[in-house]
């Protein structure tokens, strides 16, 4: 295999993997904001909501689903959707009414 083909395909393989990192780090940034949310009431904890909400939609968008919960407390983590589920999590947009 020549060396231009070989970095080739180094660079395709690379390029796939970036969207799973970046999966990967909006999942752990939605844990740090989980668990600030989670403070007693404070303007910290209320941005760490609306941080928390926010990576939960891009999550969504990028095809990742919540593990559901055995128990009212838990949070089982996030995974990748079945492409129906994707579907189904991503919100309809409502039309704006005319004024």
């Amino acid at each position: 295999m020549s060396p231009l083909r070989s970095l080739l395909v180094l660079a395709l393989l690379v390029a796939g993997a970036a969207p799973a990192l970046a999966a990967e780090d909006t999942v752990a940034r939605w844990q740090r904001a989980d668990a600030a949310c989670g403070l007693p009431a404070s303007p910290l904890a209320e941005q760490a909501c609306e941080d928390r909400d926010r990576y939960a939609t891009a999550l969504r968008r990028q095809g990742w689903c919540e593990a559901r919960a055995t128990t009212e407390y838990d949070h089982w983590g996030w995974r990748r959707c079945a492409p129906a589920a994707t579907a189904r999590a991503m919100p309809r947009r409502r039309p704006r009414p005319h004024a």
